[in-house]
This record gives structure tokens, C-alpha cells and sequence, in this order.
């Protein structure tokens, strides 16, 4: 039976070009986007007999199999309880597009459409949108507890709880909490501009300092301390009484010779106002020190709700005792400099000071007034409890994870695919989502690893886990060459070698030659210890861009990657050689440092030949240089700021490793489960690539934890509203390494001897399975 399309609107030569075709009706060249056609070239068509659309409304065997292929793999009747609740959650994009051949507005904006900013506003855009709505939610009972404690009296309950509930419904606070609305909207859009996953770690206090003073961290400070005095300035309306106007009447009696001023400067609202810029101000310096755009991401998954509640009590304590320092800290400020605004202003409107109204605050005794600073302490847990909570629902909602399709329901639905969006150049967040998706695939989803092990049809490929397994190596790679440079700058005090290049080079994209692995006839390099070690691994790319939901790229998300001329800072110990201090290492002396054996008058020629040369005026310059260093080396006060510390160093170096985390968890995962669930033998041909990756990078790890400083662990601190664990991320990283390859080696067991690898790695892999590592 023949079904008749319906009347759309079709190009012109979908009918008219019957050259184009072949006898079995398909293209035989090149066929037009939708990009290049104009109206002109679309026309309404008659109705012909042609069999259905494979993304279209209808029904027959093409369209029964399109959802046979949309539908997950095995049944769902024995799942796991976790693997229900992770398939109830997950997204519309996995579902089947029914009606995406409709309109062509729909076909246009499908997952093939956009870039990587299109799949960044599919995966964060409602999830920003529903953070910021929270958080406009929440504000009004932050309000209600605000109006409540700050006409707190306990000798006149009841007089209290009316004067609040009245203050409640007036309509000047109504007014107030739209613009706080719009205040946290704008927080809001700045923790969306500003966030990074991958921690920000300055080496030096020059390179802290220079972070706080770049342009844009200055813009961030800027609208902080305006949204600050604006949100100082609603409660100070609202405390009402002494508070609420800047400009009050002189109570100054007049004199006969010259007539009373008729206005004065309120210098309590003044100092509302001033102490809300400063806390907005230091809310925005805290956020850049103490990392607080940094998005952990949770080890243990649970509900919005759950994490949110968890986190409410230690946010209301944090602001808490935040405000508290903080108008200690303005107390101060305004006691040495307060005088300059308050005289600025005072000239600027012609307002006079009364100082029979009150006592001049930028006084001991002016800043004793109990009073004045209960409300502008109070105006502090304010602020910052609405700021955090915002704040606070952005990294709940951004760290959520997300369901990445193993395989797309139709074939033009393959850009948010868990192997597409690995293998490409996502954002950097999406990057890490779908790891964290690989991690809980593996482990907790067995519908989902079928499909990894699954072979394309036609062809009989295993695509999907080619494309997984491969980035997994390529991130496990990467960390193993990070290791060996951090090892040589620190065995050469700060000076990379040119024996190892930073050039990336992915593994082979063709499945014949993807993993290949040292035959144990080939002959190991000792100095390496293995292959990999001399090769050319792959690093992170540090130059893609990370789309932000809002505009343009904010210093690159703040990513922090590792950067060899910033954090390569020698771990200084008793194993190393001192050669003196080292104020900066520039590509320039990593370029002379390979001639540093010639002779002063000796160059080297384009043929590689050596020919003396007088060079008088380079040597000259050369020893000046090295006496400016020398100068500057011995001012404390000059190495204080340009001197690198060893922690921030070997921290900056694992700044991302969660991602390295999730690779190996979820790598390890799916090649052990691939013992009893691959049916057709796709991972055991990429297992010697597996485990010699392992052991290479766990080899790299235990001569990196040998370093100086590298095994000391930093303070902990318990109860901390800022999260500061990726400065334990090498400890955490070390430990899913060895329970990685513990995973495999327990699974396999003696298997794994027939596995081709060298000499040193069998002997390895040998102390893995009798459990002596």
C-alpha cells in the first residue's frame, strides 16, 4: 500500500530535476542545505505516492523501526532502583523528535543546527533560568526575617510582631523587594558569566594580585559594590526612623548674626550606604581568592532539594560571622578615610554637618553607637544570605547531571550524543557533564553500557566505544605528559628541557590502527621506561572556548588550565640542586638555555654549523640582565611577591583532574563489566592500550609523589561554606588510579597474562594481581 505525503512547502528541484536522480530515486549529486535556499525556491507541490518519511508522522515498517531504534536497549523491568529514577529524570533530547520533518523552523533548530553555544543553552539554559527564579522566589521570606529582626524588641512582643506584619504589607516594601529582585537577578548573571570548573590557582602572590586587578575582575568589583549600596540603601529605607534619608533638617539653634541651615547631612545613612558598597566590594574580592566561581561537582548524587537544605544552615552561619568581620574591617576603614566622603558629599549638595544630631562617626566614640552597628550588621547577613543563596542554587543546578544519549534516536539527532559530545570541542562544562554521565553510565546503567558495546549497523563497527575509549585515553595521556613536565621543570629548577614537546597528538582516528601497543619483541627505551613516556601525548586543549549562556567569553571562564611558564615552580627540597633564586622563566631563556654550552662568540648557523662570531653587545646585555635578577633576588620584600609557592604549584597541576577522575572510573567500569556483558569482543581489542596507558600514568604518579611537598596535605577545614577540595584532587586522583587498575586486574585475573605489553608492565600488572601494590 502506497501512502501519499502530504502538502508541504518543498524546493523546486525536488521535482523539476529529475536528472538528478537515479533509477532507484536518490541523489547523484551534491543536494542544497536548507541554509542556501531562499523563498524564492519554495513552492507548494502536488501530493505523489512516495513511502514515508523516516522523521515524519506516519506508519510502516520504516516507521515502526525508527522507533524500534529511538527505544532504549533491553528492558527495564529488572533495572536497578537508581537506573529507574536516572531514566525518569532524563531530558526531552533523548526522546524521539516526532514532528521535527514538519515545520522547517523545527528542522532548522534541532541539535544539528548550532554549534557548541546551542548545545551549552540546551543543557544550562533552564537550568540558569530556574536558579535565578529560586532565588527571586526566596527573597521575600529573606525580607520578612530582616523586617522581623530589625525592629526586634523584647520588651514590647506583641507591639513588635504588629509594627512587622504592617511593614509587611506597605507598599514601599513592595517596592523594594522589585528592585532587590532585579539586584539578584544581576548576581545571578554574574555567577553565570564567571563560573569555571576547573579552578583558578595563582602561583605567586604577583600573579594573585595581578588577577584581582584585571579589567574584568575590576568590572565585577565595581558592579558589586553598586549593587551593594543599592540593597544597603533598601534596608536602610526600610529600618526607617534615623536611618532612611541622607538629607535631614539642622536641629542646630540659630545664632543673631547668621540664619540656621535649613539642610544637613545624615551621616548614618551615609554610613549605610558606604558599608554596603564595601561588603558588596569585598564579596566580589573573596570570590576571585577563595575560588568561590569554581563548580564542584558532587561525588555522591542526590536531590536539589537535599543539597540545598544542607547547605542553608552553613550559609545563614557564614554570613553570620562574614558580616561581622566585615563591619569590623569597614569600622576601621571609615575611621582613617572617613572623613573624605563625608566631606565630599557635604561640599558636592551644599549640606552642612550638625554635629548636635549625633557625634562625628569617623570618632571612637561615634562608632560606639551599639545601635548603628547591630543594623548595619544585620544589613550584612542580609546581603550576603540573599547573595550565597543565589549563588549557592547556581552550582546546585549547574552540577546537576545530566543524561547524555549513547545513541541518537534518528541519525540526524547525533551532536548530543555521549561519543559525539566527548570526541568534540564542547564548552568546557558540557565536558565535564558528560564524563560525569560516562561515570554513572558505567556503573549503575546496563541498558546503557549495551549500547557502548554495540556494533553499527550496516558495517558491524563498534563506533560508540571507539569514540569513548579513545578521549578517555587521550585525557589519561595528557595527564601522564603534564606529570613528566612538571618532574623535568622540577629537576631542572624551573627550566623546561626541550626534550619534551607540549605538542598534543590525539590517538589515530581509525579503528584499525586506534590503539596499537609495544609487541614484546620491540626494544623498551630504559631512559623512558616505556614508549609512551618519550612520545608526544596528548595535553587539554587550553585554547578552545568555553561559550557562556549571556556573551562573550569571560578570561576564558577563569579555567585556570595549567599554564608551564606560570605554575612550573621547583618544588625547593634537599634532593634538588639550588641554583639560585629565579624571579621569572621566559621562553627566552628555555631558547638560550640549549646554548648555554657555547662559547660567548659561538652561534650557530641556519646549517648547523658553529661560527665565532663577536658578540660583544649580547654578552653585555646577557651579564646586565643577570645582575637586574640578581639585585631584585636579594629584596624580601621584591621575592615576597614574585616567589612561588610549592603548594599552589603542585595543586595548579591537578587543577583538572576530576575529569581524569571520571575518565578512569568510568573507563575501568565498562572494560570490567565488558567481561561478562560484550558480546562481540569490542573492548578486548583496545585493552592492551588500556592498560598500558594505566601503568604508564601510575608509573608518572609514583615518581611524582616522590617530589618534594608533593605527598604534604594541605589543612583541612571542616564546615567551610567554600568549597576547597580541589586542593586534595592529586590524592583523590592517585587513589582512582590504583582502584582502576585493581578493578580490571580482579576481574580478569590471570587473563590478563595473555595481554601483549613489555617486559616491565607484565611485571607490573603481576604485583597488581597478587595484591602487592
Amino acid at each position: 500500500m502506497q501512502h501519499r505525503r502530504p502538502l508541504f512547502l518543498a524546493p523546486q528541484w525536488t521535482l523539476l530535476r529529475r536528472d538528478l536522480l537515479d533509477p532507484r530515486g536518490r541523489f547523484t549529486g551534491p543536494q542544497p542545505t536548507l541554509g542556501s535556499m531562499n523563498v524564492g525556491q519554495l513552492r507548494p507541490v502536488e501530493l505523489v505516492p512516495t513511502k514515508p518519511r523516516r522523521l515524519g508522522l506516519g506508519s510502516g515498517p520504516q516507521f515502526s523501526q525508527a522507533m524500534f531504534q529511538a527505544s532504549p536497549t533491553g528492558s527495564s523491568g529488572g533495572l536497578p532502583a537508581f537506573e529507574l529514577r536516572w531514566r525518569a529524570g532524563a531530558p526531552s533530547s533523548s526522546r524521539p523528535r516526532f514532528g521535527a520533518a514538519i515545520p522547517m523552523a523545527v528542522a532548522a533548530s534541532g541539535p544539528c543546527a548550532g554549534g557548541p553555544r546551542d548545545i551549552l543553552w540546551r543543557v544550562l539554559g533552564w537550568r540558569i533560568v530556574a536558579s535565578i527564579v529560586w532565588s527571586v522566589l526566596l527573597l521575600p521570606i529573606c525580607t520578612t526575617v530582616f523586617i522581623i529582626f530589625n525592629s526586634f524588641d523584647l520588651v514590647h512582643p506583641i507591639q513588635w510582631l504588629t509594627d512587622s506584619i504592617d511593614d509587611l504589607y506597605s507598599s514601599y516594601v513592595i517596592f523594594y523587594l522589585l528592585l532587590l529582585s532585579v539586584v539578584i537577578v544581576i548576581i545571578s548573571i554574574f555567577n553565570v558569566e564567571f563560573y569555571a570548573v576547573v579552578p583558578s590557582v595563582p602561583c605567586s602572590r604577583l600573579a594573585l594580585i595581578g588577577r584581582i586587578i584585571h579589567p574584568q575582575q575590576l568590572m565585577h568589583s565595581f558592579v558589586h559594590a553598586a549593587m551593594g549600596m543599592v540593597t544597603a540603601w533598601c534596608a536602610a529605607v526600610i529600618n526607617k526612623g534615623q536611618y532612611s534619608f541622607l538629607v535631614v533638617p539642622c536641629t542646630g539653634t540659630a545664632s543673631l548674626d547668621s540664619p540656621p541651615a535649613q539642610t544637613c547631612l545624615n551621616e548614618y545613612h551615609l554610613f549605610f550606604l558606604l558599608a554596603g558598597a564595601f561588603m558588596g566590594y569585598s564579596y566580589s574580592l573573596l570570590y576571585f581568592v577563595n575560588n568561590m566561581n569554581y563548580l564542584p561537582f558532587p561525588i555522591i548524587q542526590q536531590y536539589k532539594f537535599l543539597r540545598f537544605r544542607r547547605s542553608l544552615l552553613l550559609l545563614v552561619k557564614h554570613s553570620c560571622v562574614e558580616s561581622l568581620f566585615l563591619v569590623r574591617n569597614f569600622c576601621i576603614v571609615y575611621y582613617f578615610v572617613g572623613y573624605v566622603p563625608k566631606a565630599w558629599i557635604s561640599t558636592a549638595m551644599n549640606l552642612h554637618i550638625d554635629e548636635h544630631l549625633h557625634r562625628p562617626l569617623d570618632t571612637v566614640s561615634g562608632l560606639l553607637n551599639l545601635s548603628l552597628l547591630y543594623h548595619v550588621w544585620l544589613c550584612g547577613v542580609f546581603l550576603l544570605t540573599t547573595w550565597y543563596i543565589s549563588w549557592i542554587l547556581f552550582k546546585i543546578y549547574a552540577t546537576e547531571a545530566h543524561v547524555f544519549p549513547v545513541q541518537p534516536p534518528f541519525a540526524g539527532d547525533s551532536e548530543e550524543c555521549l561519543p559525539k559530545v566527548l570526541s568534540s570541542n564542547p564548552p568546557l562544562i558540557i565536558k565535564y557533564l558528560a564524563l560525569q554521565d560516562l561515570m554513572l553510565l558505567s556503573q549503575y546503567s546496563p541498558s546503557r553500557r549495551q549500547e557502548v558495546f554495540s556494533l553499527s549497523q550496516p558495517g558491524g563497527h563498534p563506533h560508540n566505544w571507539t569514540a569513548i575509549s579513545r578521549e578517555c585515553l587521550n585525557l589519561l595521556n595528557a595527564m601522564t605528559q603534564k606529570l613528566i613536565l612538571y618532574q623535568e621543570a622540577a629537576a631542572t629548577n624551573g627550566r623546561l628541557s626541550s626534550s619534551y614537546s607540549v605538542e598534543p597528538k590525539k590517538v589515530n582516528s581509525s579503528e584499525e590502527t586506534a590503539f596499537q601497543t609495544p609487541k614484546p619483541s620491540q626494544p623498551v627505551p630504559s631512559s623512558a621506561k616505556t614508549a609512551l613516556f618519550s612520545s608526544k601525548l596528548s595535553t587539554p586543549d587550553t585554547s578552545s572556548t568555553f561559550g557562556s549562556p549571556f556573551g562573550i567569553n569571560v578570561a576564558n571562564r577563569m579555567a585556570g588550565i595549567f599554564d608551564a611558564n606560570i605554575c612550573y615552580a621547583s618544588p625547593q627540597g634537599p634532593l634538588l640542586t639550588r641554583r639560585g633564586p629565579r624571579l621569572w622563566t621566559s621562553t627566552s631563556d628555555q631558547q638560550m638555555s640549549g646554548f648555554s654550552d657555547l662559547p660567548p662568540c659561538t652561534s650557530v648557523s641556519a646549517d648547523g654549523k658553529t661560527v665565532r662570531q663577536p658578540n660583544v653587545i649580547y654578552s653585555w646585555i646577557q651579564n646586565k640582565r643577570e645582575q637586574i635578577k640578581n639585585f631584585l633576588s636579594k629584596r624580601v620584600l621584591i621575592m615576597y611577591f614574585f616567589s612561588k609557592h610549592p603548594e599552589a604549584s603542585i595543586q595548579a597541576v591537578f587543577s583538572d583532574a576530576q575529569m581524569h577522575i571520571w575518565a578512569l572510573e568510568g573507563l575501568s567500569h565498562l572494560v570490567a563489566a565488558s567481561f561478562t556483558e560484550d558480546r562481540f569482543g569490542v573492548v578486548q581489542t583496545t585493552l592492551p592500550a588500556i592498560l598500558n596507558a594505566l601503568l604508564t600514568l601510575q608509573e608518572a604518579v609514583d615518581k611524582y609523589f616522590k617530589l618534594p611537598h608533593a605527598s604534604s596535605k594541605p589543612s583541612r577545614i571542616s564546615g567551610s561554606l567554600v568549597d576547597r577540595s580541589y586542593k586534595t584532587l592529586r590524592f583523590a586522583f592517585r587513589a582512582s588510579l590504583k582502584t582502576a587498575i585493581y578493578r580490571i586486574t580482579t576481574t580478569f585475573g590471570e587473563h590478563l597474562n595473555a595481554v601483549q605489553a613489555s617486559a616491565e608492565h607484565q611485571k607490573r600488572l603481576q604485583q597488581f594481581l597478587e595484591f602487592k601494590e
